[in-house]
């Protein structure tokens, strides 16, 4: 049951029959609902506004349009805000407002878009100021909500959380961006502010969209916190963050019904349960997704946290079969993407639907303290100490030797450096498994179509004081905005909108997150630069202080395994294995953009290292998602360039590639 915002704006000129664009604008949010419930829009010659947004059991949720007469400004939302009771008392105007909408409307005209800042949760959020002739549209500093697509169309405006809203607009155009793509091939999704379409635009999480005078401006509206926070001793540490922590659990409480907890098993997730169990009497219900391969299987740590706190637990086991749904995800995902935690989070969430009326997750944490991505240790250690020595040049000069067969073709140590020296000498190689910038020459048709754009800084920059400052620029740059931004709550919300599920994400609270930023280097991790080469870092240092005597034993000492799936079982079955390389090789979505040699050899080179003895699981997943990206591209190119993809219904995976 989609929720979202949309509309068009054009202050200069006439919208022709806005009655009829906007029924047609609402025609996806209206199927995927009862009726017409739900829709609220306003419009005239200049504007359309519409919003559908589902009462979730919060008592000043607005779910009509909302709009001041007298100051001829209109406010249209789609999510969730967590302090709006706490905002409407400090603005002194309790009892004169309807809801949280008209509060937006309030702090508009009292702070104009800055007031964005003050909110804490999750929001796609769009103002129209009918009476000085702007528009404004607001992303959450995450992008926990949605993604926010525009469009200028000769000086015209049009947005819409659904591609499949913006794309009903008849003067939008449908063409494939070849830099967006290649970002899908080497990220396993599209980055803000590209999309899979050349004209059209994403709004970045925690940017505005400034629309006036026929023309757009985009500016971030708020930074994270640099270092320096007044906390600096451990004991300090773990009391204020353990607070903090419990106050954004509480927040994301469903009033009045049921709050469910994704458990993994791990530490994040665990801690939400620990500190869940604090919150009040109602017995929590917890929901773990887990493998029939025990060396990713963190299913049994799940249920003893569930014994510990005495949840009702319930368990999903993958089995490699779910891979028929992938259709239906892409179709909802709108564009192309593939990631390791996506069948995760589905299955995790689709166990939870019937269960609970909200539902509390854990993503953002390993982030938030620099444990994932190229922050994550020793790749940012050997770029630090290249910078430093002045050798990072000559080290990307020396990247070029890498690109012999040997080390792409082999489950050896080979492959292993091939993987970290790229991740050392080029930020943006910040990647996971996907199709490198070699690999994308070989595999175009066109050798021309292979530019790949650069979205991080590569050792241009002033040279960091020290590897603390490199490290608090990378978990900024890279695990925050990029990863967790673009792809972990893009993957979540996508997948929360789908399945109707209220989703909240504990750790991505503004509170805990601007505390956490904000800490100096030691309180995230123990250990400097040479403790990284010799191995010796302990990782997110405080949040296990913190979780000290609170969890039990087990999961204090385990170590990491989940957060994804092992995407090699889905590839599992030899006889779906070749049906996919059948339809991609006779795809003419394939023939048009890639060279069929090339994807012969992907195929056949996945062939030959089935049964060998595993060195490296992730050479392997990295092999399954090279098939898995083409397939993935070749669906949503079927459902978004060759159809109407509001009216498709999606069929099963076997189906599509039987047709």
């Amino acid at each position: 049951m989609s929720q979202g915002i949309f509309g068009l704006i054009d202050f200069t000129g006439r919208i022709n029959d806005p009655e009829a664009l906007t029924l047609s604008m609402s025609s996806f949010l209206r199927q995927t609902g009862a009726g017409e419930s739900g829709i609220s829009y306003v419009f005239d010659r200049h504007y359309i506004l519409g919003m559908k947004r589902i009462p979730n059991g919060q008592p000043d949720q607005q779910v009509h349009v909302a709009q001041d007469e007298s100051q001829k400004t209109f406010c249209v939302m789609h999510g969730e805000i967590f302090n709006s009771k706490d905002l409407t008392g400090k603005q002194g105007t309790e009892g004169s407002l309807r809801g949280d909408l008209d509060l937006f409307l309030h702090m508009y005209k009292k702070y104009g878009p800055s007031f964005a800042k003050k909110l804490n949760g999750l929001f796609s959020l769009a103002i129209l100021d009918m009476k000085n002739a702007n528009f404004t549209l607001l992303n959450d500093r995450f992008g926990m909500c949605h993604q926010m697509y525009y469009a200028i169309v000769s000086g015209r405006l049009c947005f819409a959380t659904h591609l499949r809203t913006l794309l009903l607009i008849p003067y939008v155009k449908r063409e494939v961006d070849p830099e967006a793509l290649n970002l899908f091939l080497k990220y396993s999704y599209i980055p803000s502010p590209w999309t899979i379409f050349k004209n059209i635009r994403k709004l970045p999480p925690g940017h505005m969209l400034l629309f006036r005078d026929g023309k757009a401006e985009v500016q971030s509206y708020w930074e994270f916190p640099p270092p320096g926070n007044p906390v600096t001793d451990m004991d300090s540490a773990v009391e204020t963050y353990r607070s903090l922590l419990k106050n954004s659990i509480e927040r994301r409480f469903c009033a009045g019904g049921t709050t469910g907890i994704l458990l993994s098993g791990g530490l994040d997730s665990s801690a939400n349960v620990a500190l869940a169990s604090q919150c009040g009497d109602t017995k929590l219900k917890t929901f773990s997704v887990g493998f029939d391969d025990p060396s990713f299987d963190e299913s049994a740590y799940a249920r003893i946290v569930s014994k510990h706190f005495g949840t009702q637990h319930f368990e999903y086991t993958i089995t490699g079969k779910e891979i028929e749904e992938l259709p239906k995800l892409v179709w909802n995902l709108e564009e192309p993407y593939f990631e390791f935690g996506l069948f995760l989070t589905y299955l995790g969430l689709a166990s939870a639907r019937e269960e609970t009326n909200a539902v509390i997750g854990g993503e953002g944490a390993d982030q938030l303290f620099g444990t994932g991505g190229f922050a994550g240790g020793l790749p940012a250690a050997l770029y630090y100490t290249l910078l430093k020595s002045r050798m990072l040049g000559p080290a990307q000069k020396a990247a070029k030797v890498l690109k012999g067969d040997y080390f792409y073709a082999h489950d050896n140590k080979a492959f292993k450096a091939r993987m970290l020296y790229d991740r050392a000498v080029d930020l943006n190689n910040w990647y996971f498994y996907g199709y490198d910038e070699h690999e994308m020459n070989l595999l175009y048709k066109d050798y021309e179509h292979g530019n790949l754009p650069k979205i991080f800084m590569n050792g241009k920059g002033t040279l960091p004081v020290c590897f603390a400052e490199l490290y608090h620029e990378t978990q900024v740059n890279q695990d925050l905005r990029h990863y967790v931004n673009e792809n972990v709550m893009v993957k979540a919300g996508r997948m929360a909108d789908m399945l109707d599920v209220n989703l909240r994400e504990s750790y991505l609270d503004t509170e805990v997150t601007d505390f956490l930023v904000s800490l100096d280097y030691p309180l995230k991790r123990s250990g400097g630069l040479i403790d990284h080469f010799r191995s010796r870092v302990k990782t997110k240092f405080l949040h296990r202080k913190a979780m000290e005597g609170l969890l039990p034993p087990e999961i204090m000492t385990k170590p990491k395994q989940g957060g994804f799936v092992p995407v090699v079982i889905f590839l599992r079955d030899k006889e779906m294995r070749n049906r996919i390389y059948y339809h991609l090789l006779n795809s003419e979505t394939m023939k048009e953009y890639f060279n069929m040699d090339c994807m012969r050899s992907i195929f056949a080179h996945y062939e030959n290292v089935q049964g060998n003895k595993i060195y490296w699981h992730n050479f392997y997943n990295a092999k399954a998602n090279r098939i898995l990206f083409l397939l993935t591209f070749d669906i949503w190119h079927k459902f978004y360039m060759e159809n109407n993809s509001v009216n498709l219904e999606p069929v099963s995976l076997s189906q599509y590639i039987n047709k």
